[in-house]
């Protein structure tokens, strides 16, 4: 195309021709002649203006119309200078600026334009293009030398580095740097240099932007065939149509192509064939294979979809337009997208086809990225906590959020659509409160009509119909030159804070009625202690005018208050204020105050100061109430104080946190400190984290069921309790609590666990030294009651065995006289019967007042009454570090029994074993096993103590093996088991310990 004319000094049809082909394929398509005039412009282009070719090309201010109108007056400076240089220097014209729009928006454009040359190099005209740069297709260039390398002989115009390059691998050369210049992209080629001596020799050269660097590898080379061959000598079929036509793209983009009308590769760029590693020959291979000619270069994810679509413009006739995948030599797919029209002859029949690809790889993954980031902020603008929306310079909505479209129960805004309505008034009658529909209508007017922000209150209607009152506040989005482009408002929900100030200012009324209807007398002081305030009662009680309570005279309010209270009184009464005054201590006075008859009555004064935040006192608020009537005050003032507390230390404890699995991947600088180590040092060890951590620092004796409650925590994402011994780094064992509860994501799935550890061993030993001491007062008070109990027994039988006595000697004296007298011997024998009886019958009152009294028995499952026995002493059990282990037979019988008795002899049993473990060391444990035996169920509790050294008389009442034992507890639970109609008994473990056993008969009379 930039072959020289044959009229020399005139712009042949080949001119136009040229420009029409570039403008079938990318459209904007313009030519001048050497002057610069514009001789045509694409229709339409003159379409997107409205004006005329002749409206277009008219001179202003020294320039064109229609490039003054289509070009952003900031860049039209720089376009028209860059186009009088090229007018001047006849160089390829290339430039960014904004051009106009169809929408009436700027858009980032490129103009390009090559010049027309005549055998004498002399410039004839100009034909070029404008692309749209923020379209959908990336547009490469390249630079002027590339024109100038598809000629095969050097001339002197040519770069020195071209010019040495062998002609046969000069276009590859040279399509390569314009490649890197445009693109930034370095280039690879291998081609052949022409040496000082006149040989060529191969060298591999990588071309930079604005540099190249070249490596001699003649030695190396043993394919002395060009890299990618060059394509093979067209200049015999450049009358070739659809060839013509590729390389008048190709002058100006680059990556010009052709093919026949059936299909075949008849041209492809030398530098894309170096690029894709690949012949035209290669190519049409495919078609022999059935398929398209486009087969060995696309990713086969979208062949099938280019193929059809090349198969039906083949049929048709029709553009070919389209994107996809190719691979290039390296094996990587990049975008491209590829434009091709068909070339007819004078009867209209395709001879052929003519077409660019073009680079979009970078567009594609922009957009891509560009999309995503439209999700973020998308999901940003519907996640944030208010409801947004866009409207028009006009006002009209555009757009609500998904938070603003679930409030008001839509999915679009197609509700606001309504023929001949607008949207805004829409939405002021279907949305808003009709009382404040025209408050906020006048507001977005004006702010509509001025530019100014708005802000207001008002109630909008939800979807399930009900209006709750939210903040509304708008503001403009302004571009450049002042002018709104759009209009962005929130709206945030404070109906609850709206009705918490209506209930505050009803709460407001209703204290203000308080003051003056509680029954009571209200007063206030100022800080220096002088009456401001009497409420109405006050003033009726001390015979005031009531118009006094609007602007009361502190003075007279002083002096009626002085000259009220009681003589005697008011020494105490001025000094207790004046000390409460001066300390800022609450007021608290008994005094007697005269009433308007004169009659002084009794009342309580009570007054504490109000602070300001510095804590300075403004005043005082006080009561007195009559307590002639009553003592004690009903009502009292309500601080309408508030006060904001903000907990800034930190917390107390020792914290971890753990992966859902419970790996610990976090601890505190307390818990890193008590433990004495890092948690990194557990690494590398044989264990996970976790068992690191609890194999070394639980205590043997809890260790077990930390992880099992551990275990099942993880497994259900239960929260975690439980109290526990845990080594410290000195390597005592401290009673810790620890707690754990998970954090979960939106789904509920645990993401983290978070524990916190509180030391609790002083509370736990606290607790021990209580039981201890409680234990201790327990037996003292047994052994008062029992020495209280001993002395009364010995109290009422000593009378009756004295008596007893008396008369046995008395009996003896008259038996033992001569002769015996035995009427008096027998009077004194029935007396010691009598004694003995009394004797005997207080015994058995002393009996009857340990006799369990017989309650209502039920058939109960023991199993039941074991494990709640079982939970009474866990507490205790835990305390005194022994593990109580119950085995209870399935499917017993209901049997007929007492169960609080029933409880008392396990609590009791259990018990004892503990107390004969208390100097064992380990395997501190009692077993509970029920079990059914022939027909009774038999309870077994066993220890590992000491054994039972008189397994017999420990049962026997004030027999006791317990040094501060009183004897009476194995009596009472025999006396229990036999009352059910059962048996217990004791009996020594092998090798220690000792089991009590009782038994219980499945079928008892409950009446029994």
């Amino acid at each position: 195309m930039t072959k020289a004319f044959n009229l020399p000094g005139k712009i042949g049809p080949e001119a136009l021709h040229a420009v029409r082909i570039i403008e079938s394929v990318v459209g904007n398509a313009w030519a001048a002649d050497a002057a610069g005039e514009i001789i045509y412009v694409s229709p339409a282009m003159l379409s997107r203006l409205a004006m005329s070719f002749e409206e277009f090309s008219s001179p202003v201010d020294g320039g064109i119309l229609g490039w003054r109108r289509m070009i952003h007056p900031d860049d039209y400076g720089l376009v028209t200078t860059q186009w009088h240089r090229c007018l001047e220097t006849g160089q390829h014209f290339n430039v960014e600026h904004r051009m106009l729009r169809a929408s009436g928006a700027y858009g980032w454009s490129r103009s390009s334009a090559q010049p027309f040359r005549d055998g004498q190099n002399h410039v004839l005209g100009w034909y070029g293009a404008i692309i749209d740069g923020d379209s959908s297709v990336a547009i490469e260039r390249f630079a002027d030398g590339t024109s100038a390398a598809l000629e095969t002989k050097p001339t002197a115009e040519l770069p020195n580095s071209l010019s040495r390059i062998h002609p046969d691998d000069r276009t590859t050369a040279a399509h390569a740097a314009a490649r890197a210049f445009w693109t930034g992209v370095p280039q690879v080629t291998r081609h052949r240099q022409l040496q000082a001596k006149g040989n060529y020799r191969w060298t591999e050269t990588r071309a930079e932007p604005g540099y190249s660097v070249s490596i001699d590898i003649d030695d190396l080379v043993t394919d002395r065939e060009p890299h990618i061959a060059a394509v093979s000598d067209l200049s015999s079929v450049d009358d070739i149509e659809p060839i013509r036509s590729a390389r008048a793209i190709e002058s100006i983009f680059g990556n010009g192509w052709a093919f026949d009308a059936t299909g075949r590769w008849i041209y492809l760029h030398p530098f894309a064939q170096n690029s894709l590693g690949v012949t035209p020959e290669q190519l049409n291979a495919s078609l022999d294979e059935g398929h398209t000619a486009w087969k060995q270069l696309l990713h086969p994810d979208d062949y099938d979809r280019v193929a059809a679509t090349w198969r039906r413009c083949l049929d048709t006739g029709d553009d070919f337009n389209v994107e996809f995948r190719f691979r290039r030599v390296s094996g990587n797919y990049v975008w491209a997208r590829a434009a091709a029209r068909p070339a007819r002859d004078s009867q209209g029949r395709v001879v052929g086809w003519f077409g660019i690809a073009l680079d979009i790889d970078v567009y594609k993954k922009t957009v891509e990225a560009l999309r995503g980031r439209e999700r973020e902020l998308s999901q940003l603008v519907d996640m944030v906590p208010v409801q947004i929306r866009r409207l028009t310079p006009e006002g009209e909505p555009t757009f609500f959020n998904k938070r603003l479209l679930d409030f008001f129960g839509w999915t679009d805004l197609a509700p606001l659509e309504k023929l001949g309505e607008s949207r805004l008034a829409r939405a002021m009658e279907k949305l808003i409160h009709p009382d404040d529909t025209t408050r906020l209508m006048g507001a977005v007017r004006h702010s509509v009509a001025t530019g100014q922000p708005y802000s207001l209150k008002y109630r909008m209607r939800r979807g399930d119909g009900a209006y709750r009152w939210v903040d509304g506040r708008a503001e403009p989005l302004i571009d450049p030159d002042g002018a709104i482009i759009h209009w962005y408002a929130i709206s945030i929900d404070i109906d609850d804070e709206m009705r918490a100030q209506e209930a505050l200012r009803d709460r407001e009324r209703e204290l203000s009625q308080l003051v003056g209807m509680v029954p009571s007398l209200l007063w206030r002081l100022n800080r220096e202690g002088t009456p401001t305030f009497f409420n109405k009662r006050m003033m009726a009680f001390l015979g005031l005018d009531a118009a006094d309570t609007e602007q009361p005279d502190t003075d007279r309010l002083a002096a009626t208050l002085k000259a009220a209270v009681h003589p005697d009184d008011a020494p105490g009464l001025e000094e207790a204020l004046s000390r409460s005054v001066a300390t800022g201590e609450n007021f608290s006075k008994r005094f007697r105050l005269r009433r308007v008859d004169g009659v002084y009555r009794w009342v309580e004064g009570n007054a504490e100061p109000l602070r300001d935040e510095n804590g300075q006192i403004l005043q005082w608020y006080g009561l007195s109430h009559d307590i002639d009537d009553q003592l004690r005050v009903e009502e009292a003032l309500r601080e309408r104080e508030r006060s904001l507390w903000q907990l800034v230390e930190t917390l107390p404890a020792m914290i971890d946190c753990a992966t859902p699995n419970g790996e610990p991947v976090y601890r505190s600088q307390q818990l890193r400190e008590f433990l004495g180590y890092n948690l990194e040092e557990l690494d590398g060890t044989g264990k996970s984290r976790l068992n690191g951590t609890l194999d070394a620092g639980v205590h043997p004796d809890d260790v077990a069921g930390v992880k099992e409650k551990y275990a099942h925590c993880l497994a259900t994402g239960e929260p975690y309790a439980r109290k526990h011994r845990l080594r410290r780094f000195d390597g005592e064992y401290r009673w810790v609590e620890t707690r754990a509860a998970a954090m979960r994501d939106l789904e509920g799935t645990i993401i983290q666990w978070n524990v916190i550890c509180l030391d609790i061993d002083g509370e736990v030993r606290a607790q021990e030294e209580l039981r201890l001491a409680q234990e201790r007062l327990s037996r003292a008070s047994q052994a008062a009651s029992l020495a209280e109990l001993s002395a009364s027994i010995a109290h009422e039988v000593n009378q009756p065995l004295a008596a007893i006595v008396a008369n046995s000697n008395a009996c003896h004296r008259w038996l033992s006289a001569e002769p015996p007298n035995l009427e008096r011997a027998k009077i004194t024998a029935e007396r010691i019967i009598r004694d003995a009886n009394s004797a005997a019958g207080v015994v058995s009152r002393i009996r009857a007042l340990f006799k369990h009294p017989v309650e209502p028995r039920r058939n109960t499952d023991l199993s039941s009454v074991v494990g709640e026995a079982s939970n009474l002493i866990a507490e205790e059990a835990s305390r005194r570090r022994v593990r109580v282990d119950v085995d209870v037979e399935r499917g017993l019988p209901h049997i007929a029994l007492d169960r609080v008795h029933i409880q008392q002899v396990l609590v009791n049993l259990i018990r004892n074993g503990m107390d004969a473990m208390d100097s064992v060391a380990s395997d501190r444990v009692v077993a509970v096993k029920v079990r059914r035996v022939a027909d009774m169920i038999q309870t077994e509790i066993s220890d590992h103590g000491t054994g039972v050294e008189y397994p017999e008389r420990i049962f026997e009442a004030f027999f006791t093996t317990k040094v501060n034992g009183m004897g009476m507890g194995l009596a009472i639970c025999r006396s229990i088991i036999e009352s059910h109609g059962g048996r217990l008994w004791a009996q020594n473990n092998e090798p220690k310990g000792a089991t009590f056993v009782f038994t219980l008969p499945i079928e008892v009379d409950p009446s029994a």
